[in-house]
């Protein structure tokens, strides 16, 4: 993006950060931004959540203090690797990526993947074709396992997906609901999880060119 960030790995008491130099105040949210693309780029690489948990602008590059955070960003880290997308699709769908991978909720982490696959499928009807033409094509071997499962179960998955997943937590007016204090929700949102997120990626590797 034609900006210089500088990449500082956790110490023994310090988190991991990345700053970047800019004018004050005109440029604020400019570097800003450009932070975060770069952490999406980073997650997306990484297939890894990248949680941006503090934000400090000031004269001088202060360091916050080391959180529960796995950070991502370590120690021998070669930033060489990431491409930025310039396609506008390419980049929400790796900034949600990040977001449903950091996110520490399960029905909406499942629910930021749906949100990605419906950059390109408006409706209902779009994505729940797209998915039963995509799932015979996903080889995580997490997604084909629980798949197997879900094929001696429903009827149709795409369906089950859509409605008793993403709809499900979406809205709270029709059946089914997602319950965030119903513990056979979480668990089966849980285990739906490795199907919604291999459909992400397979749509952002095959149909948005992310690498």
């Amino acid at each position: 993006m034609g900006h210089q960030l500088f990449l500082r790995p956790p110490t023994s008491d310090q988190a991991a950060d990345v700053r970047i130099q800019y004018k004050h105040p005109s440029d604020e949210y400019q570097a800003f931004e450009t932070v975060l693309r770069f952490l999406s780029t980073l997650s997306w690489s990484r297939r890894s959540p990248a949680r941006a948990r503090l934000r400090i602008a000031c004269t001088y590059p202060m360091r916050g203090g080391k959180g529960n955070n796995d950070p991502c960003l370590c120690a021998g880290f070669s930033p060489s690797n990431l491409q930025l997308p310039t396609d506008p699709k390419a980049c929400l769908a790796i900034a949600l990526y990040r977001e449903a991978r950091s996110i520490r909720n399960t029905p909406y982490e499942f629910l930021g993947y749906f949100k990605i696959i419906n950059i390109c499928y408006r409706t209902g009807q779009e994505q729940t074709k797209w998915i039963n033409e995509t799932i015979p094509l996903l080889t995580d071997d997490k997604a084909k396992q629980r798949i197997k499962q879900l094929k001696s179960q429903e009827e149709d998955i795409s369906a089950y997906l859509y409605q008793s997943g993403r709809c499900a937590v979406a809205h709270a007016s029709v059946d089914p609901v997602v319950d965030p204090d119903n513990p056979n929700d979480f668990l089966r949102l849980s285990a739906d999880m490795p199907v919604a997120r291999a459909l992400a990626e397979y749509l952002m590797e095959n149909e948005l060119g992310l690498s």
